[in-house]
């Protein structure tokens, strides 16, 4: 399976595990994309985190979320003598109350309350989240990526598997490779969640055979 390192191995893996040959590059970069998507609803590692600091205005009083988010972790204020962590509240709880340090979602950016609890939430915010990695054959420089579902190859292989299968009519197997993509993930985030709660460090490139 090494053998999985761009999206044109993927390709021609997708394509010879489901023993066809009259499947188009167009067909097949469909399910990967698919099966990207899928694996991103779910998959939580320390692999996906970013941060991203900004420095707010009171005019404004808000936070950008970033392209590729997935799911916030913390958002929190900086100044020189010390971090607090903001929280989150629902739209209508944040609206109807002045909270101190608390912020909530409005389509596409944070909305924040500073100390005193005013929509005035000047300074230093520190936003940690998941994020997407590079879509499978995106290409920098001349270079194609290699992202982190690549080096976990299942996480690639079968959910594209899974999608082709439904497009193919195959119900048993869209049923096989969907439970394998559900097992793969679950192993990943256990295997995160456990790395954290021991104070160890998380190492993202492991196989198991599940099949």
């Amino acid at each position: 399976m090494a053998t999985i390192n761009n999206q044109a191995t993927l390709r021609t893996a997708v394509a010879d595990w489901l023993n066809r040959t009259d499947l188009t590059e167009g067909q097949l970069d469909q399910f990967i994309e698919m099966g990207e998507a899928m694996v991103y609803e779910s998959l939580r590692v320390p692999t996906l985190e970013a941060k991203v600091t900004s420095v707010v205005s009171a005019s404004k009083s808000s936070i950008d979320i970033p392209n590729g988010f997935l799911e916030l972790i913390e958002l929190k204020f900086i100044d020189t003598d010390s971090e607090i962590s903001l929280d989150r509240l629902n739209p209508k709880a944040f609206h109807n109350n002045k909270k101190a340090h608390s912020f909530a979602r409005d389509l596409n950016k944070y909305d924040i309350r500073d100390k005193d609890g005013e929509e005035k939430a000047a300074g230093t915010y520190e936003l940690t989240f998941y994020q997407t990695d590079y879509p499978i054959g995106t290409v920098i420089g001349g270079v194609e990526q290699y992202p982190y579902i690549l080096e976990e190859y299942e996480l690639a292989l079968y959910p594209a598997l899974a999608f082709a299968a439904s497009f193919l009519g195959d119900v048993e197997a869209e049923t096989k490779y969907t439970e394998l993509v559900a097992t793969k993930i679950t192993s990943l985030n256990a295997k995160a969640a456990s790395a954290e709660l021991k104070g160890g460090i998380y190492t993202s490139n492991f196989s198991s055979n599940l099949l």
